[in-house]
């Protein structure tokens, strides 16, 4: 039987109205356990015959377009109204004759996060919720080590400002290295875009904006503050993973227990169809989550509202899928390995077991001629890619190390320990580990850290030590396998470039270049293996 599918415009308290529909498995006129789903990134005309032919198993499914997107009345403003709108939407549902009380939440990405906004108010008609590849944390959404993530955030909040409307859009990668950073709105939109403009000035995450609505307070801790059962998904290349993976760690033992966790191998699309599957991840086949546990979101609602046994997810387990060895694992926590092994970097550029002797290598950081690289890895889009060859430029100085004689299991969050200096009075560093097979470079992890955030204050040419640490991950080498280290100080589109001044980076009115120095000998890659 096909669904009925029913149009309704939502009145939010401020009159505006919201574009809202119902796939009902059924008679419209019954009552039925209900799917929440709000999306700002509809196409104005709707698919109605997928919509009927769709499996909904039982359940109604309601898809409201978020403000001004779609045929929703209102302007889009990115994160500003999801809490007042959703709570209306709950409000509304419970009038209507179709309400059952059973309510259940779910979204990927920025649709998770309009259920994130209002989960602190607990409500008692959410049964569970399915939210995937999102941070519930407005900070790491916008922000590296106090580096905005252009390629991230920037980008994507240029595109959702005022989405419906035909507005000025003077937008390209290049336009986020302009000086200053903040005011840039006015040269992308023709007029100053205020709450966009504010992001800009709040690079410490212990800044009190971060506290406040529009630093994201309402959905900060969100999954913890609230009793509902939730599956988080993420994926060790999704923009979130670390975000991700830190909201896992922050509920507590009771909360976990009616909580679960899966970690896919592939990007922000989680779970991409076959044919979708970037080029670098086609041997990760085995796992996609449609293979291998078909109706995922389904199991686990039914497991809330009827108590039918839950398949392939564990409650207060994280199932992850090992890289290479291409197979899925369940533990309460992604953790360090137990071993720990240790790479120096050295003067003839790899990546050694022994201590080296002392040395140093010593390169030119342009900000006007920032360094390239592929992949945005986990804190941007992009994920994993393969990489130009090592010191392609000045700027990159790539360390490498001899092939692997034996495999090796590799699990946890991995840290680089860089001992450097600089002639600026501020600058960054950046670094990117890579696996080598086969003659290619893969990224596993990246980060970015600047001198003055990580120590204070910075006098030109003093050694300072930054530690890195990635976001975890699961891999397996194979014997003639090569790690890769690049250590440089720019990767664009990806972060904000550093100008080498200290201080505020968008208030920024000039940059010049430095002389960065890498210090060997103690500088050393961290792995963590079973």
């Amino acid at each position: 039987m096909a669904n009925t599918i029913v149009e309704y415009s939502v009145p939010m308290r401020d009159g505006v109205k919201l574009y809202t529909l119902i796939q009902f498995p059924g008679d419209p006129g019954g009552k039925y356990p209900l799917i929440i789903i709000r999306n700002p990134y509809a196409a104005m005309e709707v698919d109605f015959k997928t919509l009927e032919e769709e499996d909904t198993h039982g359940y109604a499914i309601l898809i409201q377009f978020c403000r001004g997107t779609s045929k929703s009345e209102g302007e889009c403003h990115a994160y500003r109204n999801e809490r007042a709108d959703g709570l209306d939407l709950l409000d509304w549902i419970r009038r209507q004759s179709f309400y059952n009380g059973e309510l259940f939440l779910s979204g990927g990405s920025y649709l998770s996060s309009v259920h994130f906004s209002y989960l602190d108010t607990n409500p008692p008609d959410v049964k569970a919720a399915f939210l995937a590849v999102q941070d519930s944390e407005r900070y790491n959404i916008l922000y590296r080590n106090g580096f905005y993530k252009s390629g991230l955030h920037g980008s994507w909040v240029m595109k959702m400002h005022r989405r419906n409307q035909d507005i000025e859009r003077n937008l390209a990668p290049e336009t986020f290295r302009t000086l200053p950073l903040a005011g840039v709105t006015e040269t992308i939109f023709g007029e100053k875009v205020p709450y966009i403009e504010e992001e800009f000035l709040h690079p410490d995450p212990a800044d009190p904006f971060w506290n406040t609505p529009d630093g994201g307070a309402e959905y900060h801790d969100a999954c913890c503050k609230c009793s509902t059962p939730v599956l988080l998904v993420t994926a060790f290349y999704d923009i979130y993973t670390g975000g991700v993976l830190d909201m896992w760690k922050k509920l507590s033992p009771e909360r976990k227990k009616d909580c679960a966790l899966v970690v896919t191998p592939f990007e922000h699309a989680y779970d991409p169809l076959p044919e979708n599957i970037p080029q670098e991840m086609t041997e990760f086949r085995r796992g996609l989550l449609r293979e291998a546990c078909p109706d995922l979101r389904y199991i686990w609602f039914d497991h809330f509202r009827l108590g039918t046994p839950l398949r392939f997810v564990k409650k207060g387990e994280t199932a992850y899928f090992r890289l290479w060895e291409n197979q899925w694992h369940y533990s309460p926590l992604l953790a360090d390995g137990p071993k720990k092994l240790e790479f120096h970097l050295t003067a003839d550029r790899k990546l050694v077991s022994d201590r080296p002797e002392p040395g140093e290598i010593t390169y030119t950081y342009n900000p006007f001629a920032p360094a390239e690289f592929k992949g945005g890895v986990c804190n941007n889009f992009g994920g994993m890619r393969y990489q130009d060859e090592p010191n392609s430029r000045y700027d990159i100085v790539s360390f490498l190390s001899d092939p692997l004689e034996h495999p090796l299991v590799c699990e946890g969050a991995f840290e680089v320990e860089l001992h450097c200096r600089s002639t600026a009075e501020d600058t960054c560093f950046y670094v990117r580990m890579d696996v080598v097979r086969d003659g290619k470079a893969l990224s596993l992890r990246d980060d970015i850290d600047s001198l003055c955030r990580a120590g204070g204050p910075y006098t030109p040419g003093e050694e300072r030590i930054l530690t890195f640490r990635f976001a975890p991950h699961a891999f397996s080498l194979l014997p003639g396998d090569r790690l890769r280290l690049d250590v440089s100080s720019s990767c664009v589109p990806y972060f904000q470039v550093h100008t080498n001044y200290p201080g505020l980076q968008a208030r920024q009115t000039r940059a010049k270049s430095c002389r960065n120095t890498i210090l060997l000998g103690a500088s050393r890659l961290r792995l963590f293996t079973l």
